[in-house]
């Protein structure tokens, strides 16, 4: 996968697409990376060059052991489009990414063609605070196994993790098997980023044509955040998918895509 040399680190990145078409560059939540978009990428390069990375702190990314911000992963990802060429995109982001997006239409909102805030937040609260420090801990442990167990449940719907063992399998082998996991002080670094970010008081300055989406059933992120989140965007729409938690974009990712899809043709001139 390719580097990107940007603010001082190495960025990995992905390109699939027409190189011609619209730039959707897709930022990705709290030690994910790049791959966790892989239920997107089939049905958004088709249309749009995408663009796909892995933050500071994660996967193949470098991983300096320095304070993270969101604004600083925001600086990240437009410097990323600086050297790729890209003077103005498409941005969405899921969870941490959402964060991350925002802060993007914010900074610099002239480069941003439309803004996508999945499972997202504007201002963190104490219980997600205290969540984040338990699953620390567990990682700190350094039983991969463990950490995905621990995890997997505040990620799914109850009816996926019912009905759908499979997925959950795929979803706990991956994260044991991965060859490149999110180690322990970038998830940290991450994580203190996440405390620190605070966005609610300026989401009215976005104008964008903005689409929010959550799980119905999200626990980690619950909808509330979202619906908080476009209250305060006067031009964004908001999309609950039902039977979905906070990786809503996997346990429904046919929904997911469509929705986004769509959003995307309805502003493609933008």
């Amino acid at each position: 996968m390719p580097i990107a040399r940007v603010n001082g680190i190495d960025l990995h990145y992905q390109e699939m697409g027409p190189s011609t078409a619209p730039p959707l560059v897709l930022v990705m939540g709290w030690g994910g990376d790049h791959t966790a978009w892989a239920f997107q990428f089939p049905a958004f390069s088709t249309e749009y060059r995408v663009v796909a990375f892995d933050n500071r702190g994660a996967g193949q990314s470098q991983a300096p052991d320095l304070p993270y911000t969101i604004a600083g992963m925001a600086e990240d990802t437009l410097a990323l489009l600086d050297a790729l060429g890209i003077a103005r995109a498409h941005v969405a982001g899921v969870s941490m990414g959402g964060m991350i997006a925002q802060e993007i239409a914010l900074k610099q909102p002239e480069r941003v063609l439309t803004l996508q805030l999945h499972c997202t937040l504007a201002r963190p609260d104490a219980y997600g605070a205290f969540l984040v420090t338990d699953l620390l801990r567990v990682k700190a442990r350094g039983d991969r196994e463990e950490f995905a167990r621990t995890t997997v449940p505040w990620l799914l719907s109850r009816r996926t993790l019912a009905e759908n063992p499979d997925f959950v399998r795929f979803l706990i082998d991956r994260a044991v098997d991965y060859p490149y996991p999110t180690g322990l002080a970038g998830l940290t670094r991450q994580a203190e980023a996440i405390g620190s970010h605070d966005t609610l008081d300026r989401l009215a300055q976005i104008r964008l044509p903005t689409l929010v989406t959550v799980g119905a059933d999200d626990i980690l992120v619950p909808p509330r955040f979202s619906q908080e989140i476009h209250a305060r965007i006067p031009t964004s729409e908001l999309v609950m998918i039902p039977d979905a938690g906070h990786l809503h974009f996997m346990e429904q990712f046919e929904r997911f895509n469509e929705v986004c899809l769509t959003f995307l043709r309805k502003h493609r001139a933008a």
